[in-house]
């Protein structure tokens, strides 16, 4: 075979796998929260939990019931609200560097942390 030939071949082999390999990485998040126990003289046994994303859109809501987690993936990066029937509201920045917010809701207490 001719060098060249296999000198091209080789270039394009190197130039293909180096775009594969460069990928822009995930650029969304995850919320989870956790009820581990009602506020005291709270009515009912759940708690509502609605996510705003970052441009202020709805992203989604759900009842949590003492004992249980609710997680949602695919949030965009950027600033999220976090609001609960319970009275815990958080605000806080998803980025590539820290994708996750976790909170938890303990009585009267609400945790946040990545």
């Amino acid at each position: 075979m001719d060098r060249k030939y296999l000198a091209r071949v080789g270039a394009a082999f190197l130039v293909v796998g180096a775009m594969t390999g460069c990928t822009a990485g995930s650029q969304s998040g995850s919320f989870e929260v956790e009820v581990r126990a009602m506020a005291p003289g709270a009515q009912g046994g759940s708690y509502e939990v609605k996510v705003i994303g970052p441009d202020g859109d709805f992203v989604n809501s759900q009842e949590v019931v003492v004992g249980s987690t609710y997680g949602i993936e695919g949030i965009h990066f950027g600033w999220v609200s976090v609001e609960t029937t319970s009275g815990c509201t958080a605000k806080r920045e998803l980025t590539s560097e820290s994708p996750t917010l976790r909170m938890v809701i303990d009585g009267e207490n609400c945790i946040l942390s990545d």
